[in-house]
């Protein structure tokens, strides 16, 4: 009786601790952090990063705006962020909807800075 119960218990442990490792929803470069968030860019790569890592959000934004280029910019609420910093490029799992706004607007429920 012990090992069923031993067996059924680790198969139970290890379902519940492999729920929420599934694939990231989007990855990006972090530009900008706060108490409430991130901006993200999601159509960056570290390249372009190290090109306009010194302009403002809202230069980069206004670039977007105006057509010049496209960052797939994308504001996420995060209560985590004490981990993150500007140039970080990240997983994000998404909470919910994506909100269509200019930038996009989500919660995410996970975000993993990359190796």
């Amino acid at each position: 009786m012990k090992k069923v119960f031993f067996k059924t218990f680790n198969v139970l442990l290890i379902s519940f601790s492999l729920v929420g490792c599934g694939n990231a929803d989007m990855e990006g470069i972090v530009l900008e952090v706060n108490e409430n968030g991130i901006k993200l860019a999601t159509e960056m790569s570290p390249d372009e990063y190290e090109e306009i890592k010194n302009k403002s959000v809202s230069n980069i934004q206004n670039e977007d705006v105006n057509g010049d280029t496209y960052r797939g910019l994308i504001d996420l609420n995060y209560d985590h962020t004490d981990k993150l910093s500007k140039g970080d490029e990240v997983e994000i799992w998404i909470d919910g909807d994506i909100r269509e706004s200019y930038p996009l607007g989500a919660t995410a429920k996970k975000i993993s800075v990359k190796k």
